[in-house]
């Protein structure tokens, strides 16, 4: 055997005896945390995606796969909320473990919009029996526009507090939602509703609330329990153009269901 073999093979046992005096040392423990290449896991993420700005809306979470899946496992979630204004958003909760890897939080949008946010999931599928973990992240977007808010004032005129009533908000014929309140008796109450249609078309609309009270006693001012308002979005005249114009009576004056009610026209000679 020449001296040039024996030092190759001396050299390949001391890089031997370097690696597993290292890997002794923990120094090569790296090797060993989750990889998200090639990862198995799936995720899925039922959410609306869009919504008014500081609006809570309901996720749910289902991960699936990687090494959990063999020995009955944990999966991991990790959320958080990516935007260029983040300011009053918030993820509950942010994390969670489960073995089924479905879980439900809520994420309260921020307070700042028009703009477009991520949800930024990270989620790890770990072996319960070999402690073999794998991670994989995945962005959802979520559009957080201004909302029209529509507002009306419900009274009690009877003697007794109207409890369980159904208040329920429509635009042109269809329902946009219901919430159920309660007023005391000789008091009144104000209910809100963000409209948050993503494209709201310029022109006319009638806006309704109608209050669903089983003993009678919840009306608006004018003695009834159905309320409607015609409102104009947009204008045609504007050189700007419709989505500006939208976008100017959103943030300044679409309030109380008394926004953009047209004025009668005025006679000649008035």
């Amino acid at each position: 055997m020449n001296h040039r073999t024996t030092a190759r093979r001396a050299t390949l046992a001391l890089l031997t005896i370097s690696l597993v005096s290292l890997a002794a040392l923990g120094i090569v423990a790296a090797l060993a945390q989750p990889a998200e290449a090639d990862s198995n896991i799936s995720i899925d993420l039922k959410y609306p995606t869009y919504g008014a700005k500081s609006q809570k809306i309901a996720c749910t979470l289902t991960i699936q796969g990687g090494p959990a899946y063999n020995n009955g496992g944990n999966y991991t979630y990790k959320a958080t909320v990516v935007a260029d204004n983040d300011t009053g958003s918030s993820v509950s909760p942010s994390t969670a473990t489960s073995q089924t890897g479905v879980f439900k939080f809520n994420v309260t949008l921020p307070g700042f919009g028009p703009q477009i946010i991520k949800l930024k999931i990270n989620a790890t599928s770990k072996d319960s029996v070999s402690k073999d973990s794998e991670y994989k992240v995945r962005e959802f977007e979520v559009e957080v526009i201004d909302p029209i808010v529509i507002t009306a004032t419900v009274y009690n005129t009877g003697a007794v507090d109207a409890d369980n009533v159904t208040a329920r908000f429509y635009a042109d014929d269809t329902l946009l939602g219901s919430q159920e309140f309660s007023v005391a008796a000789g008091s009144s109450t104000a209910l809100t509703y963000n409209w948050t249609w993503l494209n709201i078309a310029d022109g006319k609309h009638i806006v309704t609330v109608t209050i669903d009270d089983p003993n009678g006693i919840a009306e608006f001012s004018d003695g009834n329990n159905v309320l409607s308002m015609t409102i104009y979005v947009g204008n045609q005249s504007n050189p700007i153009g419709g989505v500006l114009t939208v976008g100017v009576i959103i943030m300044s004056v679409l309030v109380a269901l008394t926004y953009m009610a047209k004025p009668a026209r005025r006679g000649k000679g008035t």
